[in-house]
């Protein structure tokens, strides 16, 4: 794989888990207020049941599902966890913005480490929530520049292993891509 198609995925792995993210922090966000509003819901009508004049029953087995809840919503921390993923969704996004607008190799090279540290650091992603998405970016120009110089150098090198090489000497493995990777590098530097 060369550098041309290692931009791209890179530039669509970081948007299908930057999407990924969004939707677990979606979901979080949704159960947090789902939660929150029970809580708020119980309790008034816990307090409601005091006040009235019904059976104490009742206002106990509302404030015992009241405290159960806030327990599991403590337990949870759907806020937090909506966090965390939001985080991990905006540098996963951030990451694809500068690589779309990446102009050096060395750049290039440092967004990948970047990339491999925010994998380590994400939080947990449910396999349900996981996206493949293909996108529609291009290269910044002066990527395009180094990118195509890369692939001169490797017509080079190559070019040169067949003129050291005899075939009575050696066995020179020649790839299938190297004819393209040929053709590719003549039509670049035609242009």
């Amino acid at each position: 794989m060369g550098i041309e198609e290692n931009w791209g995925s890179f530039v669509n792995m970081t948007l299908a888990k930057a999407e990924s993210h969004g939707k677990v922090a979606q979901y979080w966000d949704r159960m947090h207020n789902i939660m929150s509003m029970a809580i708020i819901f119980l309790s008034a009508l816990t307090t409601l049941s005091v006040l009235l004049p019904i059976t104490h029953y009742v206002g106990a087995t509302l404030g015992a599902v009241t405290t159960l809840l806030s327990a599991i919503n403590g337990s949870l921390n759907p806020s937090t966890r909506r966090q965390e993923q939001m985080e991990a969704s905006r540098g996963f996004r951030a990451l694809m913005l500068k690589m779309v607008r990446v102009e050096l190799e060395k750049d290039y090279e440092d967004l990948w480490k970047e990339y491999n540290k925010e994998l380590l650091g994400e939080p947990f992603l449910p396999s349900k929530f996981k996206v493949k998405d293909n996108t529609a970016f291009s290269m910044s120009p002066e990527f395009q520049i180094v990118v195509a110089q890369k692939k001169a150098e490797v017509g080079e090198c190559l070019s040169k292993i067949g003129e050291e090489h005899s075939e009575d000497n050696c066995l020179v493995y020649q790839s299938p891509m190297s004819e393209e990777i040929d053709l590719e590098v003549e039509a670049d530097i035609e242009e």
